[in-house]
């Protein structure tokens, strides 16, 4: 059976119940403290518009919509490279020269080799295209002789079978008068027969110059139409010289790099002397600038292709306008450099073209921020 508490102990268990109490309100305190400090991630852009933090890569607060981006020219940096493996013999630009679309920026291994390749290559179609050329003006002489002398030849060789002709006919009627006049002196009989026999003789050489000559006219235009296609342009002795001119020109070219676009040059990565290894330098268009932006997904459908925008350079506000909004969601790039800030992010490409270039064509790939303000109009599912 309990004994009923005394007054002295009733008042130290009260003591006892507040020290108790006490403890643990002041240990309730010191957690909300320790919690205040706690840098914890903040979890919208709400928050870290309201507590200071730059703006998370996407965030929006109000009606405008901050995001990380990076300059680049706006035809984008170009990538020039050389064969992998080739030694370097010299490189033609620096780090900041302005080149033109086709300006020789590099020379490789070979190059001297080439250069005699080529130039015994086309020494050797120039002598050619030479000869051909003199054979062209030998043949046009010959013609033209042979046109002149066309009439008169076939002229006298006609006139030539003809009397020939003739003079046969007219030995071969004398024949039975004169055969019985040298029937019996043999010596007489001889010559007759010879003076026959030689007549007949030059009046068939009349008659076959007479038929050659015709012969020749005959086929004269064919002959003249294969000498033509010998001494063309397009012939085949023509073509294989200018091939190897195109096969000694494209070795040329192998070993040179050039400018593919006018921009300027940004950077160098190989010195003359080295054996490349893929990348040579990079090229960028500068005279027209813009700011690639990750935009987080939930805000893309607020914008439009036309909304103003701010770009923060160094300090420097430069004004811009949307000009392409991408249609591919994937992981931020792009990395805020505050700790509480979420850092992973699925966000879409948007692309910023910029009022004034002056000042962002020095900083060619630097992490800026932007801020962009939503227009009236919003982008569909399908895009403006």
């Amino acid at each position: 059976m309990t004994k009923p508490l005394g007054r002295g102990s009733s008042s130290r268990l009260a003591r006892t119940h507040l020290v108790i109490l006490a403890g643990l309100l002041g240990l309730g305190a010191g957690i909300v403290l320790l919690g205040s400090n706690d840098p914890a991630p903040l979890r919208s852009p709400s928050q870290a518009a309201e507590s200071g933090v730059r703006p998370n890569p996407g965030s929006s607060v109000g009606d405008a919509v901050h995001a990380l981006a990076r300059l680049e020219p706006a035809a984008g940096v170009l990538m020039i490279g050389a064969r992998p493996g080739v030694r370097i013999e010299s490189i033609r630009v620096s780090e900041g020269d302005s080149v033109r679309a086709g300006d020789l920026l590099a020379i490789l291994e070979g190059h001297s080799q080439a250069e005699k390749q080529l130039a015994l290559a086309e020494a050797q179609k120039k002598s050619a295209d030479h000869q051909r050329e003199l054979q062209r003006k030998r043949l046009a002489l010959e013609r033209e002789g042979e046109d002149r002398l066309k009439g008169p030849r076939l002229d006298a060789a006609t006139r030539m079978n003809d009397l020939t002709q003739q003079r046969v006919k007219q030995l071969r009627d004398l024949l039975p008068k004169l055969n019985p006049l040298v029937d019996k002196d043999e010596r007489a009989k001889s010559d007759l027969a010879q003076t026959y026999f030689q007549l007949e003789v030059a009046a068939n050489k009349a008659e076959l110059d007479l038929k050659e000559l015709q012969a020749q006219l005959d086929f004269q235009p064919r002959r003249r139409a294969l000498e033509d296609e010998g001494v063309a342009d397009e012939s085949p002795d023509a073509m294989v010289l200018a091939r190897q001119i195109d096969l000694a020109r494209v070795a040329l070219e192998e070993t040179e790099v050039h400018a593919p676009a006018p921009g300027l040059v940004l950077d160098l990565f190989a010195h003359p002397g080295e054996v490349s290894s893929g990348p040579l330098l990079s090229l960028g268009d500068v005279s027209a600038m813009v700011a690639k932006a990750e935009v987080y997904q939930s805000d893309v459908p607020r914008l439009a292709v036309g909304d103003p925008a701010e770009v923060s350079v160094q300090g420097q506000t430069i004004a811009g306008k949307v000009t392409q909004i991408g249609r591919l969601v994937g992981r931020n790039g792009l990395k805020n450099v505050d700790p509480r800030a979420l850092q992973d992010l699925h966000v879409v490409e948007v692309s910023i073209a910029l009022d004034q270039t002056a000042e962002a064509s020095n900083y060619v790939n630097m992490q800026v921020d932007v801020t962009l303000h939503p227009g009236t109009r919003a982008r569909g599912p399908g895009g403006p």
